[in-house]
């Protein structure tokens, strides 16, 4: 059963900014994109997307017009893609972090419609190796696409190319039932993610369900699905943690911030889902829905960084280390204005350097082990 050990606020939204949305993470930042009441069929109004580090300060703010509802980091490449407008009129636009700069939006080809009569568009983007995939928003017919992969790859240009993987009507696995070739639920495709397995996940809001799809666009591709109960509450994100502790963040939209929450005790065969008020546990072979994080308002996008590159630990190791190094040079009788000299110069002016061991018996057991890079320095 997991066990939260924390729960903090890790940033709220800037001045004329709100609803926070899709959060994804890349290169030691976390980005959050808040929606702003922006149209979704690109009609008016614009998203504000934050770069932020992983103690949540803000580090760059870029404004992108429309309704920016899907938001990955692509990790071939470094960039950030933001995709507009998920209801219609839909482009694409990266920002590049190197830089600090945001393209100029990219429109698709000419199967796509564009103007008064467009009511379908992309929602979410998901990377597999140098696959890229997007989820294709209200399906009508059958046979409609609701996942496609763009033919443009990491590094498109000019117009986006797609080709259809995974169509409304197809059929999969009930997972929960092991009953096959059932109707998949893709009537409402929202959230698209990849698993550690190179599988994709989309949700499905208006029926509480979502669609995992094993090898993607090949011959061997198959699909299964878990449908949650009602009581559940609204689906809309969802992942599979990479390990057995670390950090969720979560946009908890109604309050206009984001939550860190650190957990462990994870089972990393079960997905974790946002679904209103609630994150809950689920596992896929029986459909058991258990609540984890609760008292949310709204919530929608959820990340999870594992524990070994998550801000709350990484805050507390700098912290810890900073603090045992001066006590310890305390103790050592040197002054913050030699420590600094040391720091330098790798000498302390006016004392003798501190022996290895001495330094190591005052440096806390938890530090002790970071601390033992630094020792050829010390030795100087």
């Amino acid at each position: 059963m997991p066990t939260i050990q924390s729960t903090d606020i890790f940033a709220t939204a800037p001045n004329g900014s709100k609803s926070p949305d899709s959060i994804t993470s890349g290169d030691g930042s976390i980005w959050v994109q808040y929606g702003n009441g922006a149209k979704s069929d690109g009609s008016g109004g614009s998203s504000t997307v934050v770069q932020y580090d992983l103690l949540g300060n803000t580090q760059n703010t870029y404004t992108v017009a429309g309704s920016d509802d899907g938001l990955k980091v692509d990790p071939a490449t470094g960039n950030v893609w933001v995709l507009q407008n998920q209801d219609g009129n839909s482009t694409l636009t990266f920002i590049d972090p190197k830089t600090n700069q945001a393209s100029a939006p990219l429109s698709y080809a000419s199967l796509y419609i564009y103007g008064a009569d467009s009511t379908r568009g992309y929602d979410d983007v998901a990377f597999v190796g140098q696959k890229v995939f997007e989820s294709y928003t209200n399906p009508v017919n059958p046979g409609d696409a609701v996942i496609q992969q763009l033919a443009n790859g990491t590094a498109p240009f000019g117009s986006l190319q797609t080709t259809d993987v995974l169509r409304f009507g197809d059929t999969g696995t009930n997972l929960v039932t092991g009953e096959t070739n059932q109707p998949l639920p893709l009537a409402d495709p929202d959230s698209l993610k990849s698993m550690p397995d190179g599988s994709l996940i989309l949700t499905s809001g208006s029926e509480n369900s979502f669609t995992i799809v094993a090898n993607p666009g090949t011959t061997q591709q198959s699909a299964s699905f878990v449908t949650l109960p009602k009581s559940a509450g609204s689906l809309d994100d969802v992942v599979m943690p990479t390990a057995s502790s670390g950090t969720f963040y979560v946009s908890n939209q109604n309050d206009n911030n984001i939550l860190a929450v650190k957990v462990d005790g994870l089972n990393t065969h079960d997905l974790y889902a946002s679904v209103g008020a609630a994150v809950d546990q689920v596992d896929p072979t029986t459909g058991a829905v258990t609540p984890i994080i609760t008292g949310l308002n709204a919530s929608h996008g959820l990340l999870f960084v594992p524990a070994a590159s998550g801000a709350p630990d990484l805050a507390a190791l700098f912290q810890t280390l900073s603090q045992d190094l001066a006590q310890a040079f305390a103790n050592l009788g040197v002054s913050a204005s030699q420590a600094g000299a040391f720091g330098a110069a790798g000498t302390v002016p006016g004392a003798s350097a501190p022996s290895a061991a001495s330094l190591i018996s005052l440096i806390s057991a938890d530090t002790s082990g970071a601390l033992a890079g630094l020792l050829p320095v010390v030795k100087g």
